[in-house]
């Protein structure tokens, strides 16, 4: 088997399918790979002032190595052009795996997501972008939550990767024990970052392959440095190096402020001073310090409480920062190509200041089929911020970073009241909703506060606090006497670590499989929605005959999805989204159907479920409460007495139950999906339920080339509950080439336990479709304790 200029196509099995070559029957162009294993701060702003690093730049890279800044990275992307033997193969889900001769291992990259583009000149050509098989299975576990405590490398890194498939070869003479905590919430690809800086070490996952092209193993080794023991050729421009890039980073710190867990500073073992100083740095690199001015700077470490420890690493930090910094990236011809952590003399006469330096590589860029675009870089390690990579996109970064601000500074959050009833009351007895929530940073943060944490207080008319009125929570109904008086507040310390609701993503229960495809009721494609029944039974729905009458089939199963019966609505449209009540007259749906095929308008509909039978729009049986006018999509929670209508701009409307039987479209609540990261441009919408006051709606098309997310609202104070990846976040256990998010709803079950009930349209390599079945239960964050506000006073007071 050819090892080089190759990539061989794994399915999710990692079975081998097919193979890519740069001049074979399926070929790749364009493929661009980079490795790291530290970062440069190459985009930090430079001062103004010109600062002197020498007449020959002479440095050892191995002097100022900063294990804060080590972060492993692998991803690439490459293109195929479609209609060739293998390009079908090159889609989402699948892998790709390639041969690097310097280090002698295989590795298997991911494809994450694939982009299509076609041009009158070009064919259509796909490109597959694609990341380390290891980073994306460690963004998919959560390891187990430990407590702080000393811990050494292997258990460490062991507790990182258990369950993962992954085998870890300790080459590291690493003996610290720091202490480690495991929140049970931070990804295993996050924690992995951690556990690389902690203990100053480097990885390099690769798996092991047989002759035929099967992964028997997956390895990740842990060392302390890699390949230190390699010292490469001397780099020469104009010789093997073809381009050169300098950048230097003169942005020294000479006065660092550190800050420790809960905002704790250095004040009390550092005579009252809350920062340190480099006096000879900031004499030789800021020309104002005569006037006593300092580079500033300030760093947090959340795992240290100690001051004196808290003081003791600021020291360690500060040498790193306190000079500029230079990093170096070089175009290297293809014979010139050192591995990873590779120490290198790099030369450059012609360049000012003259370029004379030794450092290890930290990044390689390697290209199979255009070799001549290998780029090396090396430099000096610098303190990254850590960021999303583009693979991980989708997630609600600014909640995270908005609640980690509230909980630092408290009067930054702020209280936004709304009324959406109005003020003007018709008399005495009537009552008006007032809904508070809470802002940080221009996000809403209120589903991450305990109902307690949200104060209503009543002022009389000489501005004194009526103690007689005392009331919480987001949502209150205020009397006529009170509107104009009432204040509402947010108590910070009833900020919680967890939304009101969440997954519980380790207890996924896969009820079954089914086909949807059934010619003898019609079903001619995947079901669109599900409802369960009392006794076990379900119904689902599906858009049928969609280009002539659009209807839609509804579909009896017994509790192992076998098919009952039928009935179908003509002109139904689309069936992504219905509701079942269960009464002692039958069984009735609750859903959008057409009342006026020329206009195309919809209305909230209400019918009940008759085998065999077809529904025309005029049907006496279909009752139309509400004509919205233009297609909807309709979910109605007959437990709490609400219906959710939605449109295609995004627009969620939640309605009474009893004003939609009164023919009353009365909007109660609204929001907008685009304003919790929702793309309409770029997601595809699937489906949506309601269980007052959560919205549930997920996205993903059946092409695989958008996220396949799942969000959660609280309609009432608009606070996001979650956004996860189905992909990511959780594991369905599912390897279907496809897996296409079909219906989102809800279960109630003992004690009122709820769980969402989700359904997925499959393809295998075949394109033979299954519906496959799961449940996740919900959980209900439980009530913070009070917190005791009282202040002790004086006894003279």
């Amino acid at each position: 088997m050819a090892l080089n200029n190759q990539y061989l196509i794994l399915d999710p099995n990692l079975k081998r399918i097919g193979t890519l070559t740069v001049d074979g029957a399926t070929k790749f162009s364009n493929d661009s790979i980079k490795i790291q294993l530290a970062d440069s701060d190459t985009t930090s702003t430079s001062y103004d002032d010109d600062v002197n690093v020498g007449t020959a730049d002479n440095f050892n890279g191995t002097i100022n190595l900063n294990a804060q800044s080590k972060k492993f990275d692998h991803q690439g992307s490459l293109d195929v052009l479609q209609g060739q033997p293998d390009s079908d193969k090159v889609v989402a889900g699948n892998n790709l795996a390639y041969y690097d001769e310097l280090s002698d291992h295989w590795y298997v990259m991911y494809i994450y997501s694939t982009d299509d583009a076609s041009s009158v000149a070009v064919k259509h050509v796909t490109t597959a972008n694609f990341t380390n098989l290891c980073l994306y299975t460690l963004a998919q576990h959560y390891p187990v939550a430990i407590t702080a405590s000393t811990s050494s490398i292997q258990t460490a890194f062991n507790q990182c990767f258990n369950a993962t498939g992954w085998t870890l070869d300790y080459q590291t003479t690493n003996v610290t024990t720091p202490s480690i905590t495991i929140d049970g919430k931070t990804k295993a690809s996050t924690l992995v970052q951690t556990l690389i800086q902690t203990y100053d070490v480097e990885i390099d996952p690769y798996v092991e392959i047989d002759s035929q092209g099967n992964i028997t193993k997956k390895v990740c080794v842990i060392t302390d440095q890699l390949n230190n023991d390699v010292v490469y050729n001397e780099a020469v421009f104009g010789k093997n190096m073809t381009s050169i890039k300098r950048t230097t980073v003169s942005t020294p710190v000479t006065k660092l402020i550190p800050y420790g867990a809960n905002g704790s500073t250095i004040a009390s073992v550092n005579d009252g001073k809350t920062y340190i100083v480099d006096d000879n740095a900031n004499q030789m690199y800021n020309p104002n310090w005569q006037l006593g001015l300092y580079y500033e700077g300030a760093i947090t470490a959340n795992s240290i409480e100690h001051p004196a420890g808290l003081k003791a690493w600021a020291q360690e930090i500060l040498p790193l920062y306190n000079h500029p910094r230079t990093y170096y990236e070089v175009n290297v011809t293809p014979n010139f190509n050192p591995p990873l952590g590779a120490t290198i003399r790099f030369k450059d006469e012609l360049i000012k200041p003259v370029l004379d330096a030794s450092a290890r590589v930290i990044q390689r860029t390697i290209s199979f089929a255009n070799p001549y675009g290998n780029t090396v870089g090396f430099g000096e390690y610098t303190t990254v911020t850590a960021t999303t990579p583009a693979w991980l996109t989708g997630y609600q970064n600014a909640l995270r970073s908005a609640l980690d601000k509230a909980k630092k500074d408290a009067s930054s959050v702020q209280p936004v009241d709304t009324t959406p009833d109005g003020i003007n009351f018709n008399n005495a007895s009537q009552t008006k909703r007032i809904i508070l929530s809470a802002w940080e940073s221009g996000t809403n943060i209120s589903s991450y506060i305990d109902s307690k944490g949200f104060i209503w207080r009543r002022y009389n008319t000489d501005g004194t606090v009526d103690p007689s009125y005392q009331a919480t929570g987001y949502l209150i109904n205020a009397p006529f006497a009170a509107v104009g008086t009432l204040h509402g507040t947010i108590e910070t310390g009833y900020i919680q670590d967890d939304p009101e609701i969440s997954l519980d993503t380790t207890s996924i229960t896969h009820l079954g499989d089914f086909n949807p495809i059934n010619t003898a009721v019609g079903a001619q494609n995947a079901a669109q929605y599900m409802c369960k029944l009392s006794n076990g039974q379900y119904i689902t729905s599906r858009a049928i005959n969609k280009t002539t009458t659009k209807d839609t089939l509804y579909v009896l199963h017994n509790s192992d999805f076998s098919t009952v019966s039928m009935m179908t609505i003509t002109n139904g449209g689309h069936g992504a989204s219905f509701s079942i009540e269960e009464t002692s007259s039958g069984t009735y749906i609750w859903a959008s159907t057409c009342v006026d095929t020329t206009s195309k308008s919809y209305a909230i509909s209400r019918f009940p479920y008759v085998a065999g039978a077809t529904l025309a729009a005029n049907d006496n049986r279909i009752v139309h409460y509400c004509n919205v006018g233009k297609y909807c999509r309709v979910n109605a929670d007959i437990k709490h007495g609400y219906v959710l209508c939605g449109y295609s701009d995004g627009t969620q409307d939640i309605l009474k139950l009893s004003d939609v039987q009164a023919s009353n479209y009365n909007v109660l609540y609204t929001f907008n999906i685009t304003n919790y990261g929702f793309e309409i441009a770029n997601q595809t919408y699937q489906s949506q339920c309601l269980d007052f006051p959560y919205v549930y709606w997920h996205s993903g098309n059946a092409d695989m080339n958008d996220n396949r997310m799942l969000y959660a609202i609280n309609v009432v104070h608009k606070g996001q509950e979650f956004a996860m990846n189905y992909l990511l976040d959780m594991d369905l256990k599912m390897t279907d080439i496809v897996q296409e998010p079909e219906t989102c709803n809800i279960l109630y079950g003992f004690d009122d336990n709820r769980e969402l009930l989700l359904t997925f349209n499959c393809e295998d390599t075949k394109g033979t479709e299954t519906e496959r079945v799961f449940t996740i239960p919900i959980k209900t964050r439980p009530n913070a304790p009070a917190i005791n506000t009282a202040v002790m006073t004086d006894d003279n007071e």
